[in-house]
């Protein structure tokens, strides 16, 4: 199996990726990271069907984004990726957005965990014969912690619909982003400020057809204003995330 420590693709982003203040999402973000993930490991040969062979999946565990700036429309990016050998179970990916002239707008930092798929079991090992040709540890983590609203108000519901729905029978983990953001007031979106740093944590899968309620709240932080938002179904949560604006 080839060693490519990093791997790198040229994007363009479409309208499609965008708000109505033509502004890249969230969702579309964490659908670019995902590409490049899985571009890379098909280009190293770590795919599916081989993951599948070796009785093992990639769950992303936890994501954290830092933008400097708001992303448009016909913009192009240099997308680089690079892998790390495991840390306590933890596969971290780190992921930067750079433009032609090399100025980083985007800085993600990916924990992944290896998972049986017929147990759903977290892997500490890989299995025998599976082999991961990534790079050495590189200390880029970002602070994935979560802040929680000390009463959040209901904000209605989501669910596992078909369009959202990946091989894996559950809600694709980039949708999570959509569903963080339209969770949020609808003003936030039309206001100056832009989206400036997001966490998320995928606690619990969403099976398709089945829907979570959606809570909110604001949190106190010193470089903007701050939401929390999490999704709750059978009284357990599936996920819960940050978003932080700029001031």
């Amino acid at each position: 199996m080839e060693e490519m420590q990093t791997f790198s693709e040229d994007f363009v982003v479409q309208p499609i990726d965008c708000d109505l203040q033509d502004r890249m999402t969230l969702g579309a973000l964490l659908r670019w990271a995902q590409q490049i993930a899985g571009d890379h490991c098909d280009a190293i040969g770590l795919t599916t069907e081989y993951l599948f062979h070796h009785g093992a999946v990639f769950l992303l565990a936890k994501v954290g984004l830092e933008l400097s700036r708001p992303i448009h429309s016909g913009e192009s990016f240099r997308v680089a990726t690079r892998p790390c050998a495991p840390r306590h179970a933890f596969y971290n990916r780190y992921t930067t957005l750079c433009t032609p002239e090399g100025e980083p707008v985007v800085r993600m930092d990916a924990r992944w965990v290896l998972v049986d798929p017929e147990t759903h079991r977290v892997l500490r090992r890989p299995p025998e014969g599976l082999v991961f040709p990534f790079g050495d540890w590189v200390d880029e983590e970002q602070d994935l912690s979560i802040l929680r609203a000390e009463n959040p108000s209901p904000a209605g519901n989501a669910a596992a619909v078909y369009s959202r729905v990946d091989i894996n029978g559950h809600l694709n983990n980039t949708y999570y982003g959509d569903i963080l953001c339209d969770a949020l007031p609808v003003s936030l979106w039309r206001q100056p400020e832009y989206l400036c740093k997001a966490v998320l944590y995928y606690r619990l899968e969403l099976p398709f057809g089945e829907q979570m309620a959606l809570s909110r709240g604001e949190i106190s932080q010193t470089e903007g204003s701050g939401w929390y938002v999490e999704g709750i179904r059978d009284g357990h949560r599936c996920f819960e995330g940050n978003l932080y604006f700029t001031k």
